[in-house]
């Protein structure tokens, strides 16, 4: 069976071009189990899940066309995922992790993955730890474990627009599954849908740039702050306010950021908020990463709105800019922009051109929130309590959430000398009556990577 290996890589282009050592593009998701982690059980449980996902089971190679022109590939990798103890990450795509684009770890009640965005984004992630608890949890608690997920409750909210919940879901993947050839068929590589009629969206404003802007020193730096919200409570907020998770703390970010620049007149609080591209795509299955993002701007004539105003009318940017011919226009002309970088033969000349994106993307947002959705580890979530995400942004703020457990964990990664900006979002949640409290605080924790355009060969 063919898994695109050895086919030139299209979805993944702009994190391959882009990623470095100042930039290494990089996710860790933990989760925090009830009890404390056993090792060998968990390498077990690894390499079951390995073997459900051969089209992650795969290192890099470049090849060159008949032009002489530079391209990336997948082969095929033999080697195991690799699954280390301790909470400090390894290199990927290095020999510490068998060339794979990601890794395992554990420590304590921990357990850690790390990969590196170009092989997928969040909502490919989910799938992985899903298998991968379920697995462990067969083995450390209950063989007979139902593999069907959880159901959501009536009447509870989810992001439908944002995240492929409330569609069609499979079971929990497990080895031995028939794999569909829509997990790993890249949208790409197909031809783009005609007769688009994207709807009009308003004219983007500058933004405040809080890389040049911000009240206090930014720091290279980055401290991640994990916050806690009882998904009850969040739930009840959000289905009686007009809005959603995701976008409900994309207006609390906006409204900080807004309140410590009241007379900035160079820019505009906006967050750019991750969106799954693949409903619109057609592809609920696939596993490349499929990760867009919209605009949300607290614009000035909306700062003196009340809350409740404010929250329907992101909700309504939401819906605007999630209308599926936008988000599947917006998929095109990404890949219309990879395109054109591959009209510099090399890729090393490739990289250092796309250093301008920097500028371009911290000009177009002063932060970004991501959301994939509830974790929806069906009856393994019973033994986690708390799960968190990391990435590696070029934003000075920057939010990731999780869901589980009945909790909602906002991890808030910050490049500030203090702590002037969290203040001012949690004190947000304390203007809406939302309890919050702090977990843990620490130095960020994602992996490196090796620098992948000298360490491979092209052919």
């Amino acid at each position: 069976m063919n898994y695109n290996i050895g086919n030139k890589l299209l979805s993944e282009r702009f994190f391959l071009t882009w990623a470095g050592e100042q930039m290494s593009w990089t996710v860790r998701m933990t989760l925090k189990m009830r009890d404390p982690v056993d090792g060998d059980l968990l390498l077990k449980a690894v390499e079951s899940t390995s073997q459900r996902y051969p089209y992650y089971q795969v290192k890099l190679g470049i090849r060159k066309d008949t032009e002489g022109t530079e391209y990336f590939v997948y082969e095929d990798n033999s080697e195991p995922w690799m699954v280390s103890e301790g909470e400090k990450p390894v290199r990927l795509i290095a020999p510490e992790s068998n060339n794979h684009l990601l890794a395992f770890s554990y420590w304590d009640k921990y357990i850690a993955m790390d990969f590196f965005h170009c092989l997928t984004d969040g909502t490919g992630a989910y799938n992985i730890l899903r298998t991968l608890l379920y697995e462990y949890s067969c083995r450390r608690y209950d063989a007979t474990l139902s593999r069907e997920r959880i159901s959501l409750p009536k009447g509870v909210h989810v992001e439908r627009i944002l995240t492929p919940e409330g569609m069609s879901m499979a079971n929990i993947r497990v080895a031995g599954d028939i794999i569909s050839p829509e997990e790993w068929e890249d949208p790409a590589a197909q031809a783009k849908p005609d007769n688009l009629l994207p709807l009009p969206i308003p004219e983007r404003l500058r933004c405040i740039n809080l890389s040049t802007q911000a009240k206090v020193t930014v720091n290279e730096n980055v401290e991640t702050i994990n916050i806690l919200v009882e998904e009850q409570e969040m739930m009840k907020y959000v289905s009686s306010g007009d809005t959603s998770p995701a976008t409900l703390v994309s207006l609390l970010l906006t409204r900080a950021i807004a309140r410590l620049h009241p007379d900035i007149t160079e820019g505009v609080p906006t967050v750019a908020l991750a969106v799954n591209q693949r409903p619109a795509l057609g592809c609920p299955l696939a596993g490349q990463t499929l990760a867009g993002s919209l605009r949300l701007t607290l614009n000035d004539e909306m700062r003196e709105m009340d809350l409740k105003t404010q929250q329907t009318i992101f909700r309504g940017m939401v819906v605007l800019q999630s209308d599926a011919d936008n988000v599947i226009e917006n998929f095109w002309q990404s890949k219309n922009t990879q395109d054109m970088f591959e009209k510099i033969p090399t890729l090393v000349g490739r990289h250092q051109a796309m250093a301008n994106a920097y500028g371009k993307v911290t000009s177009v947002a002063t932060a970004c929130v991501s959301y994939v959705g509830k974790a929806n580890l069906g009856a393994t979530e019973q033994y986690v309590s708390e799960m968190y995400t990391e990435a590696y942004t070029p934003y000075a703020l920057a939010i990731e959430m999780s869901a589980v457990g009945g909790t909602f964990c906002i991890s808030l990664m910050q490049r500030f000398a203090d702590d002037t900006y969290l203040n001012a979002f949690l004190d947000e949640f304390r203007q809406i009556g939302l309890a919050y409290r702090i977990a843990t605080r620490h130095p960020m924790r994602v992996a490196p990577i090796a620098d992948y355009r000298i360490t491979n060969h092209a052919l």
